[in-house]
């Protein structure tokens, strides 16, 4: 596990799951919330865990409280994942990097992630690079030094910029570990 201060991780669970029609937070799969799931997950990154909420918070917090994490409410959650970001942000400025991670995406393997933090080095953005299109994404490790580009983040958009434009190193995830559940039928596909 990271020291404290080298590494804090950001789970971005704010959505209001429209596509879907329901918490898509809240989703079982497995007998676990994809909620839960990811905060597992975190935890066994980094003792710092930061979960950003909005859509149906108060149930959300419900389901993490047994958990030694800290819960923050984005207010402007309904304007997208940008303000979800820059809110989670201004609570890890203290870290030397901070791991970006969607509630989401449940399939994303635990040994994906430490590959992404044993590739840390304070300088370089570490992205997860899609196989089937070569794009690069989250999860993603920022260091510190794009702290002020990711505060600035405002509206339904993320740090995709960062990850075009800056220098990264970059980490293969395989097709069916990137899947979204964002629809009626990703849910009906994939979390039987």
């Amino acid at each position: 596990m990271k020291n404290s201060n080298d590494l804090a991780v950001i789970i971005l669970a704010a959505g209001m799951s429209k596509r879907l029609g329901s918490c898509k937070q809240l989703l079982n799969y497995e007998g676990k919330t994809l909620l839960k799931r990811a905060v597992k997950k975190a935890l066994k990154l980094s003792d710092d865990v930061f979960v950003v909420l909005g859509y149906e918070k108060d149930k959300c917090e419900k389901e993490l409280k047994a958990f030694n994490i800290t819960t923050i409410f984005n207010e402007n959650y309904e304007k997208g994942m940008g303000t979800s970001i820059s809110c989670g942000i201004q609570h890890t400025q203290n870290f030397k990097n901070t791991m970006i991670l969607l509630c989401d995406q449940p399939f994303i393997p635990l040994s994906h992630l430490k590959t992404l933090s044993k590739e840390i080095d304070n300088k370089s953005i570490i992205t997860s690079l899609y196989s089937n299109n070569l794009k690069k994404s989250v999860p993603a490790i920022f260091p510190n030094i794009f702290y002020n580009s990711l505060l600035k983040l405002d509206g339904d958009f993320g740090a995709k910029y960062l990850l075009k434009d800056e220098n990264t190193i970059d980490i293969k995830l395989e097709k069916e570990f990137t899947i979204d559940i964002d629809t009626k039928e990703d849910k009906k596909l994939f979390l039987k």
